[in-house]
């Protein structure tokens, strides 16, 4: 930052001992005129330099910290938690009564299918009229009521529940995108 040059002037004191030169503002100084220009160069570099990065370092460690800004933002995620969650008990709920009403309308039929015969063997006990051939035709009924309830009972690959979740992409659902904002870009002064 100095260099020795004899002949100059002091730009502050206009004495012929400017012999220190500062490259910044291009003047010469005397000794002592020269280390106070370096001290108002050093409080100006921390009062417009340093100080103005600090605030700024603060205001981040504040974002950091507090996400103050982005609070309503996070209240948003959390409200769209809260719909898609109950959207999906709904779902789940329709899809069981669905099930309950399925399970009845089997039983009512199966029930219904069941009824002949069970008339039937009440006439015939009590008249008790019957003979191998009624036996054997009454069972064969019964047998296949009795396969069809076992298929029922059994966890069969015929019975399914259809759960679309591989058509939803979770990613896409919900997402975060960052607005464009015009950010000058730091430039570094050359002296």
């Amino acid at each position: 930052m100095a260099t020795v040059v004899e002949s100059n002037v002091c730009s502050v004191c206009t004495k012929p001992l400017g012999k220190y030169f500062c490259t910044g503002c291009k003047k010469y100084f005397c000794p002592k005129d020269f280390k106070e220009h370096e001290q108002q160069l050093s409080i100006k570099f921390d009062n417009e330099v340093v100080r103005s990065h600090d605030e700024l370092l603060g205001q981040l460690q504040k974002l950091e910290k507090a996400n103050h800004l982005s609070l309503d933002l996070f209240i948003q995620i959390e409200q769209w938690k809260k719909t898609t969650i109950n959207k999906v008990e709904k779902a789940a709920e329709r899809a069981r009564h669905e099930l309950s009403e399925l399970i009845d309308k089997q039983r009512i039929t199966i029930t219904k299918q069941l009824e002949p015969i069970a008339k039937e063997i009440h006439s015939r006990r009590e008249e008790e009229y019957f003979v191998e051939n009624d036996i054997d035709r009454l069972r064969i009924k019964i047998n296949e009521i009795q396969r069809t309830v076992e298929q029922l009972n059994r966890k069969d690959t015929t019975k399914s529940i259809i759960v679309d979740n591989d058509q939803i992409d979770w990613n896409r659902i919900i997402y975060i995108r960052e607005e464009q904002q015009q950010v000058s870009e730091y430039t570094q002064l050359q002296i």
